[in-house]
């Protein structure tokens, strides 16, 4: 169960490029950077255009972008991931730690719907794979059963397709306008899942084993049940990242007049 709390929280997550470094202490971009594949707002196929630009950036962000802060995203590395469910037959806490994934810059984004006058964007992402490891700490009740465990993880996502809707405002600083993410809302669905958890609570019995197999055998279901949960935490956090990402970047560099 541990590791399906980590594929929900972390779908959308990879999805819009997070990361837990800290921005870099530098100048704001005031030119426009190779990375960047600028759009108007008069194009009359404004979508399409956001669309290539966001699929544009992906082997950059691969390799990580300075002059804003963002380290490489293959591999992601993540320090640490929190995420609580109290309601339904599923109640946890979980926790996860040293966290590499591989796979994130494989991302395409196969779908936009933008109202720039409200700055609102609509993304679909669609992830073709995803391989993760670390550390894992649980602990609440499943069904009737308490559950406490910890130890290491491995877990594979396949076809896992986001949607992600950002719900911006103008902000002026200096003189020069930039966007925030006022909202953020997700959702997600994967097509397959596999997990392998190490447990150094229980060493040496059975139910490290047993836990391993209910994983296995009952991913969708228990990814249903922690989505609502899930989709709070992701939209967080990316929330956080597009907003450290948008204070570097003046809405004129990326979308012209």
């Amino acid at each position: 169960m541990a590791i399906n709390c980590i594929a929900s929280l972390m779908v959308f997550y990879l999805a819009v490029f997070s990361h837990n470094g800290e921005a870099a202490e530098n100048d704001n971009l005031l030119t426009t950077p190779e990375y960047i594949l600028p759009c108007s707002r008069s194009d009359p196929q404004l979508d399409a255009c956001i669309k290539n630009s966001f699929n544009h950036l992906r082997p950059y962000l691969a390799r990580g972008l300075p002059d804003i802060g963002v380290p490489k995203v293959e591999p992601l590395i993540i320090d640490r991931l929190v995420m609580e469910n109290d309601v339904g037959p599923v109640r946890v806490t979980a926790a996860f730690t040293n966290i590499t994934v591989k796979g994130p810059s494989n991302y395409t984004i196969s779908k936009i719907r933008s109202d720039l006058k409200k700055l609102r964007i609509d993304m679909g992402v669609l992830l073709p794979h995803i391989e993760m490891t670390g550390r894992y700490e649980v602990s609440g009740q499943v069904l009737l059963f308490p559950v406490r465990s910890q130890g290491d993880f491995w877990a594979e996502f396949r076809d896992v397709a986001a949607i992600g809707r950002v719900f911006g405002k103008e902000v002026e600083r200096d003189g020069v306008q930039y966007m925030t993410a006022d909202r953020m809302l997700v959702d997600f669905k994967l097509r397959t899942s596999r997990f392998r958890v190490r447990d150094t609570v229980n060493f040496g019995s059975v139910i490290g084993e047993a836990m391993n197999q209910f994983l296995n055998n009952n991913a969708a279901e228990i990814i249903e049940e922690m989505r609502p949960a899930a989709c709070v935490s992701i939209a967080k956090h990316a929330k956080a990242f597009l907003n450290m990402a948008f204070s570097k970047v003046p809405i004129d560099v990326w979308l012209k007049p």
